[in-house]
């Protein structure tokens, strides 16, 4: 089942390839988009940009195709599908012969098992988290078309290495404060001092640690999305686990609402400014999968980068033995804060194609 009703999204390329990048049918003609916005967005997902990224060093510089250019600079969508290409310039193949040992908590071993020797050879391949350059890409022009129909969509850490940052859940996130920390070394709202040291004591030691992601979308009208496979909650998980190392989605208040009463789970009806509000927002601004007029709130779990320096047991498949492993090559020591933006990149598209499906069925 594909996640889409009007878009078609494909990913190509790999980690270690000579080109990644995105194909994206289904727009309308006719729309606008900046490139050098799309480039300040992808640039916040680029490694060097916070701290404890990957020493590899890619200039991800994107080219578009498929579109019109706009004398001022900007391009416009055609009947065509747009086209996104990466370069990769920085590659190096040799460090990622692990086909024989495979990697634990990498796909190495489940993609051998299901593509044997056409298996990716370099890095993890199609698996990489390389590959969320061209999905950032392509979410970049979805934000900006979003927000020329009032919909804005920000994320930021709310956790990372066991320290719970300001969460949605604590206390509502403006778009302003979730905008506001991506300027700091780690974009969380608080106690980032305090990630950075731990992560920067896992990373010492040659481990990796994890976090949680949150992800608000503002300004959506009530009644997108339906029942069943239909649910905007569907859509939306089914892209975000397209991201490498998404381990679990949470809506609202998620998994901590299955402790609560139904009194004070529901979230009351109120009339604010001739508008319908809940009072509060525990459902994450969905209802039966339809969205109620609320911001969409959501949780993103990231496990720790499985590339790490210390000793693993492993299997040697040529032999059916067992073995150990010392993962080398180029690696983050925690994916969590460059993630942010490939969050934000795939809530953007999916949203994109909800809206875009509302439209289509307003006009029949």
């Amino acid at each position: 089942m594909r996640p889409f009703d009007v878009l078609e999204l494909e990913i190509f390329g790999e980690s270690h390839s000579p080109e990644i990048g995105a194909r994206l049918a289904g727009l309308p003609a006719g729309e606008s988009f900046d490139p050098e916005e799309v480039a300040r967005f992808a640039a916040r997902r680029k490694s060097g940009k916070y701290l404890f990224s990957t020493p590899r060093r890619e200039e991800d510089e994107c080219v578009f195709g498929g579109c019109a250019e706009n004398a001022d600079g900007t391009l416009s969508t055609t009947d065509a599908p747009i086209t996104a290409r990466i370069l990769n310039t920085n590659i190096r193949p040799a460090d990622y012969g692990y086909l024989r040992t495979p990697r634990p908590s990498h796909a190495d071993y489940c993609s051998y098992v299901k593509d044997g020797e056409r298996a990716a050879r370099s890095g993890g391949g199609r698996f990489s988290g390389r590959m969320t350059a061209p999905l950032v890409a392509m979410g970049g022009v979805a934000k900006q078309l979003l927000e020329k129909r009032g919909i804005r969509v920000a994320a930021y850490i709310a956790e990372l290495a066991g320290v719970k940052g300001r969460s949605y859940r604590d206390k509502e996130v403006s778009f302003e404060e979730a905008q506001g920390c991506l300027s700091l070394s780690l974009p969380m709202l608080s106690r980032w001092e305090e990630a950075a040291e731990k992560a920067r004591l896992a990373a010492e030691k040659g481990d990796s640690v994890g976090g949680v992601t949150e992800c608000i979308a503002y300004g959506l009208p009530a009644g997108l999305g339906d029942a069943l496979f239909g649910g905007l909650e569907s859509k939306l998980s089914a892209v975000i686990y397209a991201i490498p190392a998404v381990k679990g989605v949470e809506f609202g208040a998620g998994f901590a609402i299955a402790a609560m009463r139904g009194s004070e789970a529901n979230d009351p009806f109120i009339i604010r400014e001739g508008k319908v509000l809940t009072a509060k927002n525990d459902s994450g601004g969905l209802n039966g999968g339809i969205t109620n007029g609320m911001p969409v709130t959501m949780r993103v779990a990231f496990r720790p980068t499985p590339s790490i320096s210390l000793p693993q047991r492993t299997v040697d498949l040529a032999f059916m033995t067992e073995t150990e492993i010392v993962v080398k090559g180029r690696h983050d020591a925690t994916v969590v804060p460059r993630a942010v933006a490939a969050v934000e990149a795939a809530v953007a598209i999916a949203l994109l194609d909800a809206v875009l499906y509302s439209e289509r069925e307003q006009r029949s």
